[in-house]
């Protein structure tokens, strides 16, 4: 089977790439389910250009890129620029266009993540071709769903913080953190989707995020030196409305937007992630390795999953590699640097999380 290969060092984009971790996009699968051979060429052509870009070093998420798109949105521009991986600009408008308003109500940052960029669906085989661009633009609409007040939202975090504070998995977080050595002082905490809490769904709150939330307090206690200076924490997430902001603010959680918090990220940051819908491992990597990480266990060898087909009450359909915030190779070498443990959680707040420290 052919296939593109990933170099575990930078190479010239214009050179063929070393041999180094093989991600498998099924190319000769590829060519037989696309029977036109002009769009065979041209997906062919595609894939190949986006690997040798990657293969060559070049960032999908640069800082640079990140803090330009901020400070045109904080400039209050109807419309923004964004280079795409060939450094080619395109502008995006900020208002929803009139195409869109019956399904969307306001623009978000799109994060295009590698496998994003190279898997090519087996029923869509051409989406790929219009050259995807890693960060972008796009509109969407938050869905209306009941809200509960202030109050109640405190009382609410009052009740779980105190739960979780009892638990074994904040017990054995807090040891954690105490015995890990780490050779960078942390003095700031940034979180990425860890959900609304003052939004309703099902009659229900979300108490994974109420515990998600109390862990960062959680994480700024323990992690703040005696009688030192306090550990800054911040939060993003698009579904933070004011109500969320209000709250998050009194507990000394400062709620910043996309991408301010990415742009937060220094050598002295804890990442604080779980399960986000948007690829946080890999822009974290291109763009700022920091102090330490509590997120989603990186597997070696994620980025080698295929499309496949599976068979299901007679019907066949199709099984993909895709996930919001999936491993890569950058994610991989960079995880290597770093010390890790495995987040014990038998309450199974997170999932599968791993402490990494520098």
């Amino acid at each position: 089977m052919a296939s593109i290969q990933y170099p575990s060092a930078s190479v010239d984009a214009d050179r063929e790439a070393p041999r180094g971790p093989v991600v498998d996009f099924m190319v000769e699968e590829l060519e037989t389910l696309i029977e036109d051979a002009e769009t065979w060429v041209k997906v062919k052509a595609r894939l190949e250009h986006v690997v040798r870009l990657y293969n060559s070093g070049k960032p999908l998420f640069p800082r640079v890129l990140l803090e330009d798109l901020n400070r045109q949105i904080e400039a209050g521009q109807e419309s923004v620029r964004i280079d795409d991986l060939d450094d080619v600009t395109t502008s995006y408008s900020l208002l929803v266009p009139a195409s869109c308003s019956d399904i969307a109500s306001t623009y978000c940052i799109g994060y295009a993540s590698i496998q994003l960029m190279t898997y090519i669906h087996p029923s869509f085989t051409t989406m790929i071709v219009p050259d995807p661009s890693p960060v972008s633009i796009s509109y969407t609409h938050y869905p209306n769903v009941p809200e509960s007040t202030l109050e109640e939202v405190r009382g609410a975090f009052g009740q779980i913080r105190s739960h979780w504070e009892r638990s074994e998995t904040c017990q054995k977080l807090q040891g954690q953190l105490f015995s890990m050595e780490s050779s960078t002082q942390i003095r700031k905490i940034v979180a990425f989707g860890l959900g609304t809490l003052a939004k309703v769904q099902k009659g229900r709150l979300s108490t994974s995020s109420y515990v998600q939330h109390a862990a960062i307090k959680t994480m700024a206690t323990v992690l703040s030196p005696d009688g030192g200076e306090e550990i800054q924490c911040y939060a993003q997430d698009p579904w933070y409305d004011a109500m969320d902001v209000a709250f998050l603010t009194s507990i000394g959680i400062t709620v910043v937007n996309d991408p301010k918090g990415f742009l937060e990220i220094d050598e002295s940051t804890l990442v604080f992630s779980v399960c986000p819908n948007v690829p946080v491992k890999q822009i974290v990597a291109d763009v700022q390795w920091p102090g330490a990480m509590i997120w989603n266990t990186v597997c070696e060898g994620e980025e080698t999953k295929q499309w496949r087909k599976r068979l299901s009450s007679g019907e066949e359909f199709w099984l993909g590699p895709l996930i919001t915030d999936p491993d890569s190779p950058r994610v991989c070498d960079m995880v290597r640097h770093y010390n890790k443990m495995p987040l014990y959680d038998p309450e199974d707040y997170f999932g599968d999380l791993t402490i990494y420290v520098k």
